[in-house]
């Protein structure tokens, strides 16, 4: 009987509280007795949640609207009876809209006054009001409007409240959380995109207001969880939008609506720019992996579209605010790494794209290159030139010449220089020749922005000019091709002379020389001096040799007398079968001889007994082709190496397209070494300071190596240094 008398009593009191007119509820009931009765109407069931949190949101909150503190305890009971009718009830009806429409209508009408009671109050109220609106999601289209409209009020009402705070207190955090959910539903939907967006540009200011003060200890490396989350969110739902506009069921989207899509999307990433912007100076894993994700999604790549529409909206809307956001990232470790680990993790996918917008962030930074990030460019640059795809591949690979290219001449840094300088002597041929490619676009744009100086010229060509003298004196390493590239170049440029006509400045000569008939002249006569009969000194063989060379590159010089003059002498060291230097350049030089003197030397031309020499095998074929019927005739006694014919691929010729563009199908397995020869001039020993120069910039080098050494490499070090420590006194 006590009990029906207690619930009597609390629902007399309850119709008492809804029909006392608001200004008198203070006067009349006090706050306690008004909790008291709501609390055990909802117990005992015979009010609804939804009723009373109206009845509250109506006339009890204005009521006791004065007293803070009575507000957050009301707050509080209120998100617990709100718990208790999302736990009974799982549709929405007419109630529950009624209750949202009240509530926007009092967050409207009470703005000030909740300010003023302080953001304790605020965010208790607004983690109810959005619990509502998490319940009330699914409502139909009819009703969405008024979701938006309370929405929109309560997150208004949040960002005004935090204006003089300077610490995230663990309650927004949680109502942050709660916003991004909600967020992340309505996201999903085309028709809430400007809702959820606007709800991102709210949880983005919260963060750029309180990262301000966060970063008053610079050194913290851990982001806060509010922030983690946030981003975590905004990069989330770039990804959804993305999937949802373009990928999903081949959904077609209407045209007025894309833009507006895609706008969307660029918003987010705008957001996510300028929270990073603010200064983030540490990411973690995970926040590198979502980050790293998104700049290197296909979809934000126009590329990655067949509909010229959409490849316009995402590189006018959404590529360029991409790469602003590399540019901030591109130097964090974690993101290196995960860069890495991905273009070495997971070979059916081609990073090729990811890798340019790298070094082109890199390039566009004024920042020095940190080591970390010199390393990370090396690996790339080894990726995209693990095998022959990207260099066969010629947009491609003008591609990563501009990007490397262009960043050798921006950074200025010593360490990626050298290593590019370095590559040009790899065992590889591509890598040798794109790294030779790479340093000259990097000359020829310091030539155009005229930053060589005179000096910065002679140390180039001296440098250039040493390693060219390195090489055995007819070397065909093809390493030797790229020296003397950019020897030349350098000669051009300083406007040098040329050196003295003599053997020891052969390699120089034979680089720089232009075809001149002065010049010309001057080695013909030189050659006509000393080759009367067959050389019988090594230095005077090599020097017949050299200029023989020399004259191959002055097309103009008729030669003609000196091959008649000595083609006895010529057959005698033809008949050596060591003297190779001297028959390539003999042959070589002949093929541009008039009929006549080619007759001469075919008939004197002692038949080829399986002689492989491919510049012979050359100007024979070249005979046995000719219009001349005597040159027909007399090379007719002489048989064609098969290994020749084999090799000889005549212009135009097909061939078949099916290469194999692994590395092991064009890396050479072993260092080049010159044939071995008894005519060969031996090398005057080197002076004990030139040796010292030479281990210290090997050591230089060195150092870039370690990571690939293994345990004989180790040893054969700790072999060097015991002899260096054995020199110092």
């Amino acid at each position: 009987m006590s009990e029906n008398h207690d619930s009597l009593g609390a629902s007399v009191a309850y119709s008492e509280l809804v029909a006392i007119d608001q200004k008198d509820i203070i006067l009349m009931i006090d706050f306690d007795s008004a909790v008291s009765i709501c609390s055990a109407c909802i117990a005992n069931k015979s009010a609804n949640p939804v009723d009373v949190l109206t009845l509250w949101f109506t006339k009890l909150l204005g009521a006791y609207i004065d007293d803070s503190g009575y507000c957050v305890l009301a707050a509080r009971e209120m998100c617990k009876w709100f718990t208790i009718e999302a736990e009974t009830g799982n549709e929405v009806h007419s109630g529950h809209i009624k209750l949202m429409s009240v509530a926007q209508e009092f967050v409207s009408t009470f703005r000030d006054r909740l300010l003023e009671a302080g953001e304790r109050l605020v965010q208790i109220l607004a983690y109810l009001v959005f619990t509502i609106i998490d319940f009330c999601l699914m409502c139909d289209k009819s009703h969405r409007q008024i979701v938006a409209d309370l929405q929109l009020e309560t997150l208004s009402l949040i960002k005004d409240s935090i204006i003089n705070l300077t610490e995230v207190h663990p309650r927004l955090a949680t109502l942050m959380q709660k916003i991004m959910e909600i967020a992340d539903t309505e996201g999903t939907r085309t028709g809430d995109l400007q809702l959820s967006v606007q709800t991102g540009e709210t949880l983005a200011h919260i963060c750029l207001h309180f990262m301000t003060t966060w970063h008053a200890n610079p050194t913290d490396e851990k982001l806060p969880n509010w922030l983690r989350e946030t981003v975590f969110h905004l990069c989330d739902v770039v990804t959804v939008h993305l999937n949802s506009t373009f990928d999903i069921d081949n959904r077609i989207v209407p045209a007025e609506k894309l833009e507006e899509l895609v706008d969307g999307i660029r918003t987010y990433i705008v957001l996510l720019y300028h929270i990073l912007q603010k200064g983030v100076v540490y990411v973690d894993d995970d926040v590198a992996v979502c980050l790293m994700d998104l700049i290197m999604c296909e979809r934000t790549r126009p590329s990655h579209y067949s509909d010229i529409e959409k490849q316009q909206l995402i590189s006018v809307l959404v590529r360029p605010h991409v790469l602003d956001i590399l540019e901030l990232l591109y130097k964090f470790q974690k993101c290196q790494e995960y860069l890495i680990s991905s273009v070495l993790g997971t070979p059916k996918f081609d990073y090729f794209d990811a890798c340019m917008d790298f070094i082109n962030a890199v390039s566009t930074d004024d920042a020095d290159v940190l080591p970390s990030t010199c390393r990370t460019l090396q690996q790339t640059f080894e990726y995209l030139f693990k095998d022959a795809k990207n260099f066969v591949h010629g947009e491609r690979y003008n591609q990563v010449l501009d990007a490397f290219g262009c960043l050798l001449y921006l950074v200025g840094n010593i360490e990626l220089h050298r290593y590019f300088c370095a590559g040009i002597f790899q065992k590889d041929f591509i890598t040798s020749q794109v790294c030779a490619d790479i340093l000259m676009l990097c000359f020829r744009l310091k030539e155009a922005n005229k930053c060589w100086t005179d000096h910065a010229i002679k140390e180039a060509m001296a440098h250039w000019h040493k390693c060219n003298n390195s090489y055995a004196m007819f070397s065909t390493n093809p390493s030797q091709l790229h020296v003397q590239r950019f020897l030349r170049y350098f000669h051009c440029l300083g406007k040098q002379e040329l050196p003295v006509i003599s053997i020891q400045n052969f390699r120089h000569l034979s680089v720089v020389a232009k075809s001149d008939g002065h010049v010309g002249m001057k080695i013909l006569k030189r050659l006509e001096l000393i080759s009367t009969s067959a050389p019988t000194k090594v230095e005077l063989y090599y020097e017949v040799v050299a200029l023989l060379e020399l004259l191959v590159h002055h097309d103009q010089i008729d030669c003609s007398h000196w091959f008649q003059r000595t083609s006895e002498m010529a057959n005698k060291l033809l008949g050596i079968d060591k003297s190779i230097s001297f028959a390539n350049v003999y042959f070589k030089l002949l093929a541009r001889a008039n009929g006549s003197t080619k007759l001469l030397i075919l008939r004197g031309l002692p038949p080829n007994a399986g002689c492989t020499n491919w510049y012979r095998e050359k100007f024979l074929d070249s005979c046995k082709v000719s219009d001349d019927a005597q040159l027909r005739a007399f090379s007719a006694r002489h048989a064609i190496y098969p290994l020749f014919k084999a090799l000889h691929v005549e212009p135009g010729t097909v061939v078949d397209g099916s290469f194999d563009l692994s590395k092991s199908s064009y890396i050479r397995h072993g260092d080049h070494k010159c044939p071995v020869s008894s005519l060969k001039r031996r090398r005057s020993e080197l002076a004990p300071k030139e040796i010292l120069r030479n281990i210290y910039e090997a050591s230089l080098q060195l150092t870039q190596c370690t990571a690939n050494f293994d345990a004989a490499d180790w040893e054969l070090l700790k072999k060097v240094m015991a002899n260096l420590s054995g020199i110092v006194p």
